[in-house]
């Protein structure tokens, strides 16, 4: 029996501040958003986001983040949020965040497919090709390369395009 898919639940018409834009900006120089794809959190505790953008050069750049309640941040938070329909969040890298990495690491090891999202169709999703468990390594720059086992791999919907995103690594 196939998995069921799972969907993230996005409030789109909440103001945020600041916005994703503006901490993408800050933190990993997206000058402007093209899209995004998401893993959900079993417990529903904690939004993961990867954020999609170009860099300098034309080049697909992603910024794994995490979102949670502000008063159950990571021990290494970015900024704080405010989000008109969920409260005081808290931003982190997904790197520092125990929930987003193992969500990440499931979703390859386990071939599914990122999760879709409530508003409906969005430009990319993500799938996982298989793989022996290691830690999950997000690439900063989406690639072009062959599929192997152990990969996160991303599909923009508008080219066709399949890129590598990020690999397992042996533990």
């Amino acid at each position: 029996m196939a998995a069921m898919t799972k969907v993230a639940k996005l409030h789109p018409t909440a103001e945020l501040s600041p916005t994703k834009a503006e901490i993408a900006a800050k933190y990993a120089h997206i000058d402007e958003i093209i899209g995004s794809y998401r893993a959900v959190d079993p417990d529903d505790e904690v939004g993961i986001e990867v954020l999609l953008g170009h860099d300098y050069a034309g080049n697909i750049v992603q910024f794994p983040v995490t979102y949670r309640a502000a008063d159950n941040a990571t021990d290494k938070p970015l900024c704080a949020m405010d989000h008109s329909v969920l409260g005081k969040r808290s931003v982190a890298r997904a790197k520092d965040d125990p929930v987003a990495i193992t969500q990440w690491v499931h979703l390859v090891q386990n071939e599914e497919t990122s999760a879709a999202y409530s508003t409906g169709p969005q430009r990319f999703h993500a799938y996982g090709t298989g793989g022996l468990p290691g830690e999950i390594e997000f690439l900063p720059t989406l690639t072009v390369t062959p599929p192997e086992a152990g990969q996160l791999r991303v599909v923009d919907s508008e080219t066709g395009t399949d890129y590598l995103a990020a690999r397992l690594t042996r533990l």
